[in-house]
């Protein structure tokens, strides 16, 4: 039970910061100790100081293991981010989240309409609002999207490129795309986040990864012949 208090009259706001970060918490401590069956605070008092629990209770069995695999909604996998080096720059190689929005819409802005035609068969002007959410606010059970991403000057960074997945319900195909930004194409990055791709897919136990690509798109045929892929 938590008591919030939006500024009602005299009384001052509530931190929500310290409210998200208590909710974040308990969904990380419930995804890391999956022993745990049952957690109650009663009361969680939140107001403009911050956050405090009065009384909590935890109930565990080691029988009855719950963790972030019998989530509704599978969390955010951390897991799978890494970082290494290309072409002498630092890059962070990780799955697609909803605050990348902004930054993935950069990003496709970015793109020469012909390599836009080549992924998707047709050229756009632009993307509207609810597109560009189902592409970063995605089901990570039933599909994957990694971004490559490297720092810009300041306290931000850019999306350099994207490969994407969808998982068929059997989990016996998943239909996959990638691209990387039209000025950096030639340099290995699509072979790189195919590589990441691949070895993800293997890792669930998909049994194939499918695409239909242009027969003009010979740069993308070459690619995937490079992988091991059947034509």
């Amino acid at each position: 039970m938590a008591h919030l208090l939006a500024g009602w009259r005299d009384v001052p706001a509530v931190d929500m910061e310290a409210l998200v970060t208590v909710l974040t918490t308990v969904s990380q401590l419930l995804a890391d100790v999956p022993q745990i069956v049952e957690l109650d605070i009663n009361p969680l008092l939140v107001d403009a100081a911050g956050v405090i629990a009065l009384d909590a209770r935890v109930r565990v069995r080691a029988d009855a293991p719950g963790g972030a695999a019998n989530f509704a909604i599978r969390p955010y996998p951390s897991e799978l981010v890494e970082t290494l080096i290309w072409q002498g720059r630092k890059l962070t190689l990780r799955p697609i989240r909803p605050e990348d929005e902004a930054q993935h819409r950069s990003f496709l802005e970015k793109l020469d309409p012909i390599d836009i035609r080549m992924r998707i068969f047709y050229s756009r002007r632009s993307m509207e609002r609810s597109e560009l959410a189902r592409l970063t606010q995605i089901d990570y059970e039933r599909e994957m999207a990694f971004i490559a991403t490297a720092a810009v000057p300041g306290d931000g960074e850019e999306t350099l490129g994207v490969v994407r997945a969808t998982i068929d319900p059997d989990n016996v195909d998943a239909e996959f795309g990638v691209i990387v930004r039209s000025d950096l194409k030639g340099g290995g990055l699509g072979e790189l986040l195919m590589h990441k791709m691949i070895d993800y897919q293997r890792g669930c136990g998909t049994k194939r990864l499918v695409a239909t690509v242009l027969r003009e798109n010979q740069r993308m045929l070459e690619m995937v012949d490079k992988l091991g892929f059947c034509i």
